[in-house]
């Protein structure tokens, strides 16, 4: 009896993500004509195009084309607003929660930004580029504790990270006693985020090169 009920429920299971699966695919399929036409227009001109997609079918990637074509377009209130309603549609999305951080920043509201990096490593606690974004927020709001609280994790996860190693350097006469300036500066120079996430290609999308990401 009992070995029936777990294969039902098992199939049941495997039914429903099968119906799932088969959702996804066909938002996307149905968002297909609409980021077509978008890809070819003005970042405004394809944000209406967008939001006219929306009013028929809610998707992942057209939400995503939209709030880019706003940080496109420089309306960061907008690509905020739109990428917040696709964490209530897609919670389980993280390119949104990065969008919403990327406009924060953007229009220089810092104390939000700082919180939008809190949020995405509370969702995704093993990012140590986030991590080190949040680092240099912390560092550049003068939140001393927590810099030095977030390089120390930091530090236990990778004991060589010369951002942490870098800032610690500064707090600490011990440290900065045992580790060489040049040690600190090995690391190659690079800013995350010089330009926004990349903008979808529905084409990509369904011939299977590139996949929504988490």
């Amino acid at each position: 009896m009992r070995r029936k009920a777990y294969c039902a429920a098992a199939a049941i299971a495997s039914a429903l993500l099968f119906l799932s699966s088969c959702v996804t695919e066909s938002l996307e399929e149905l968002s297909r004509p609409y980021i077509q036409e978008g890809y070819r227009l003005s970042a405004l001109d394809a944000a209406a195009v967008y939001e006219e997609g929306l009013e028929n079918v809610e998707s992942p990637s057209l939400y995503y084309n939209l709030a880019y074509s706003y940080l496109e377009a420089g309306d960061y209130d907008s690509a905020i607003q739109t990428a917040e309603k696709a964490l209530e549609a897609f919670p389980e999305y993280l390119r949104f929660m990065y969008l919403r951080a990327y406009a924060l920043r953007e229009s220089h509201r810092y104390y939000s930004y700082g919180k939008a990096l809190e949020d995405i490593l509370a969702f995704d606690p093993g990012n140590e580029d986030i991590r080190t974004m949040l680092l240099e927020y912390y560092v550049a709001a003068g939140r001393e504790e927590a810099a030095k609280e977030t390089a120390m994790e930091m530090l236990l996860r990778n004991p060589g990270n010369t951002a942490a190693l870098r800032l610690l350097r500064e707090y600490s006469p011990f440290l900065s006693a045992i580790v060489p300036q040049e040690e600190t500066q090995k690391e190659e120079e690079r800013r995350l985020w010089t330009e926004p996430p990349v903008l979808f290609d529905i084409l990509d999308v369904l011939d299977g090169r590139f996949s929504l990401p988490l």
